[in-house]
């Protein structure tokens, strides 16, 4: 079996002789797409383009943490920051934006709109599309392989409007944002095909990986997966067939390093980064084996299981992808049967199968009961940077999966050969066919639209207005945590003209490993008080210890905590439930708010800031190589890590400790590896001595690293 025909099916010989007209080629597309976009709109209807910047097209508060990394990125770029690094939030230690879900080639492509319009404008634009691209993406590969129209059709709608995709539009842009992976996957059959050169299509393999991965690496790690797979099953047909995806493979894996190589460096070795996958293997981001043909909260039509298709699913996005329905189950399996002998479906039906069974996580679970019947997800917890993997998330690929099955089985029944005198007898079938797989589509998996769109609470104007200069340190109440997202908002919709102390990011903890909480603050009574008012955090869980009431004690250690992180703004939403005993606090420790506008109060520059030598979480410098304690000797290469919450202007080294003092012995140059430079250590005496570093960034600080024991020995 020759390997183009596992991946796509040719055309018969008299259909492959009529030639369209670039019109009639273009306008199915057109129909197709403005079809898509219309069902992509209907997901947030009656909110109408014009009215974007008001409301938040996503319901779940992860939202407005994509909210804030679409500004993030856009502040960077302007601001000549690193966009994988902010000091914005979690201050004083600020985050590792490259271990988090920032989705930076979104932010970029979102730029302009962001700038002029907003994040919030940006966000809501980029999920109304998300859908639409994705599905048109699907339909215009499936066409690419000459699958016939109206199933090409069908399986841009599987694909781009999937129960996964459905259930991700509540949330999360990053994972919604889907248009690539078919093109990755018309990219690896066209190599397989050898339609075109190997050197062209590497090149274009290596930079849609890379732009998926700067999209989200979690669903370019899945797609990798599965095209590894897929290229496995080829090969078990055909196992010359890898010869000639080797340089192709080479030239894209080349490709990918070279554009990934700082991306990648900053996520296991950046500033802040931390160690350990986020996530335990033993989570309920999982399938239920009843997810498939349960019905959960996000389909129109409950099947009378609406109660049961909610508490599987719980209140986990990702556990609301993978319902398939028995009438589409149905569907797919006599397209499966016709279209047995058929390559191309038999490939798809298997990754259906391991998506299928990939997304039930470690240990299969029925009816809300986990057992401890083992599964294959246990063998990605092995894997670096791939257990970190929800297994829910793998339903993206169930989508994708079952949508190229629907396709191909019913471009198969289209194009049979029809049996018995009467001519296009398989014309007509096929249409039929895919007019009953549109009715079982529409019937079983038809969403629970419109979404909740609920309003984007911004600051009042003349509250940004009166927000100090510099990037102050800011606390807010709600107080910012995982639970208590609005502040990010706030501060995203400002410009990021204020820095936050709290945050919703991943982060090391005191062990090194991910924390998703803000770090206790020193003294701990103010974050203890703000965290326990907030009954969205209280409720959930607490924090930082039970409540405290308002009390003398709790004042001073309120003003202790203000002076020592530098805060120079506060901002209290009065509106948010346990606002009246903050307030006092504030009142009481400050005086009354310098201004209140709508729900908010603000007091600022109550104080004279205080010196650095007090308090200087505003930059940071430590020496990354030689190691401390190593013996060097010739030409040394120094590497030194500066961050700052401003750009970092210069690093240099200096030796201390006798017989020299303070001596500066190299100006270090920035690379993707720190700030580097060379020394020769035959221009001191041999001895040992303390190797720093002292950074200095736009604002005219400087600071210096901590010192490291090191030995020159020279003959």
């Amino acid at each position: 079996m020759a390997v183009h025909e596992v991946i796509t099916a040719r055309r018969p010989a008299d259909q492959a002789a009529s030639e369209h007209s670039a019109l009639r080629k273009v306008s199915p597309l057109m129909v197709v797409t403005l079809g898509y976009l219309s069902i992509g709109l209907a997901a947030f209807w009656p909110v109408l383009p014009w009215d974007f910047a008001h409301h938040l097209f996503g319901a779940h508060g992860d939202y407005m943490q994509s909210v804030w990394f679409l500004g993030w990125v856009a502040h960077a770029l302007v601001h000549g920051l690193n966009p994988f690094f902010s000091n914005a939030m979690l201050v004083p230690t600020g985050v590792n934006l490259a271990q988090n879900t920032e989705s930076p080639l979104l932010g970029l492509v979102a730029a302009p709109f962001t700038l002029t319009l907003g994040p919030v404008v940006s966000a809501n634009l980029l999920m109304v599309l998300a859908m639409p691209a994705s599905a048109t993406a699907a339909f215009v590969v499936l066409r690419k392989w000459r699958v016939w129209g109206p199933a090409a059709a069908l399986g841009g709608l599987i694909y781009g409007f999937s129960p996964y995709m459905v259930a991700e539009s509540v949330a999360h842009v990053d994972r919604l944002f889907v248009p690539l992976p078919p093109f990755i996957a018309f990219t690896v059959a066209s190599i397989f095909q050898r339609r075109g050169p190997p050197r062209r299509l590497g090149i274009q393999l290596g930079l849609l990986v890379a732009a998926q991965y700067l999209i989200s690496p979690e669903v370019c790690t899945v797609v990798v997966i599965f095209i590894i797979a897929a290229v496995a099953c080829v090969a078990i047909r055909d196992s010359a067939s890898l010869r000639q995806m080797a340089r192709p493979a080479g030239i894209a894996l080349g490709v990918t390093a070279v554009l990934l190589a700082y991306p990648v460096w900053f996520l296991i070795a950046g500033p802040q980064h931390f160690s350990g996958p986020t996530t335990p293997i033993a989570n309920l981001d999982h399938n239920d084996l009843l997810s498939f043909v349960v019905p959960g909260p996000f389909q129109r039509v409950p099947l009378g299981m609406r109660s049961l298709g909610t508490r599987l699913a719980g209140n986990a996005v990702d556990r609301a992808g993978g319902y398939l329905g028995v009438p589409l189950l149905i569907v797919t399996g006599i397209l499966a049967w016709y279209s047995r002998r058929s390559p191309r479906l038999q490939l798809a039906v298997v990754l259906l199968l391991s998506a299928a069974l990939l997304s039930l996580g470690p240990y299969l679970a029925v009816d809300g009961r986990l057992t401890r019947i083992p599964l294959p997800f246990l063998l990605l917890d092995h894997l670096p940077l791939v257990n970190d993997i929800l297994p829910g998330r793998i339903g993206f690929e169930i989508g994708a999966c079952l949508a190229a099955v629907i396709a191909f089985g019913v471009d198969d029944m289209h194009r049979a050969p029809a049996r018995g005198p009467r001519p296009g007898g398989s014309t007509r079938r096929g249409r039929v066919f895919a007019g009953i797989t549109l009715a079982v589509l529409v019937a079983t998996q038809l969403p629970q639209w419109p979404n909740a769109t609920p309003s984007a609470v911004a600051l009042p104007a003349n509250i940004g207005r009166a927000v100090p200069a510099g990037d102050p340190v800011t606390i807010t109440y709600p107080y910012l945590t995982a639970f208590s997202l609005p502040p990010m908002l706030w501060q995203a919709e400002d410009g990021f003209g204020f820095r936050l102390l709290g945050g919703y990011a991943y982060h090391p903890d005191a062990s090194g490993g991910p924390s998703l909480f803000p770090s206790v603050m020193n003294p701990p009574n103010l974050q203890r008080f703000l965290a326990g008012q907030d009954i969205a955090t209280s409720f959930f869980f607490q924090l930082y210890g039970p409540p405290l009431p308002v009390s003398p004690k709790l004042v001073a250690a309120t003003r202790t905590a203000l002076s020592r992180y530098d805060v120079r703004l506060v901002i209290v939403d009065r509106s948010v439930e346990g606002s009246g005993p903050v307030m006092e606090l504030f009142n009481d420790a400050l005086g009354p708010p310098k201004l209140s506008a709508g729900q908010f109060s603000m007091w600022a520059d109550w104080h004279g800031r205080p010196s650095h030598e007090e308090f200087l979480p505003h930059l940071f410098a430590s020496v990354l190589r030689p190691a401390n304690g190593a013996t060097l000797s010739g030409t040394a290469v120094l590497d030194a890590r500066a961050t700052a919450w401003v750009r970092v202007t210069k690093v240099k080294f200096y030796l201390t400790g006798r017989p020299q003092h303070d001596s500066l012995i190299g100006a270090g140059r920035l690379t993707i590896a720190g700030w580097i430079t060379q020394w020769n250590t035959t221009s001191v005496a041999n001895g040992t001595y303390s190797l720093q570093s002292i950074a200095y960034d736009a604002s005219g600080a400087s600071r210096l690293s901590k010192g490291i024991t090191i030995t020159v020995k020279n003959q």
